[in-house]
């Protein structure tokens, strides 16, 4: 499968400058792409278990650049979630932010 990463990472192979046009890209098949793309160097999934800290979940996605990170169960390999930037600012706010207000004794609308 051909992901919009992949595709920047191929925009990039064949990028010169602004003033020169990249005249055989639209000439390309999605195949050609896959060979470009299967001579880099392999990369390995990145996953997380669920036994890890959020720390250790924030700190992979910045550390690898990546959006989505799967929290997978070490013993059947199947992936319970998927972790991204979005979630957990969510779960931040939803059970740090509020409930630092409340033991503060403060509420949202003061």
């Amino acid at each position: 499968m051909l992901t919009i990463t992949d595709f920047i990472n191929i925009l990039h192979c064949y990028y010169k400058s602004p003033m020169v046009q990249m005249y055989g890209l639209e000439s390309h098949k999605i195949e050609t792409w896959r060979d470009v793309y299967l001579k880099s160097p392999t990369q390995f999934l990145i996953s997380i278990s669920p036994q890890a800290s959020l720390f250790d979940a924030i700190y992979s996605l910045l550390r690898y650049k990546i959006h989505r990170l799967p929290v997978i169960d070490p013993e059947s390999g199947n992936v319970l979630h998927i972790l991204t930037h979005k979630r957990i600012l969510k779960f931040l706010h939803i059970f740090v932010i509020n409930k630092r207000c409340f033991i503060n004794g403060r509420r949202k609308s003061e």
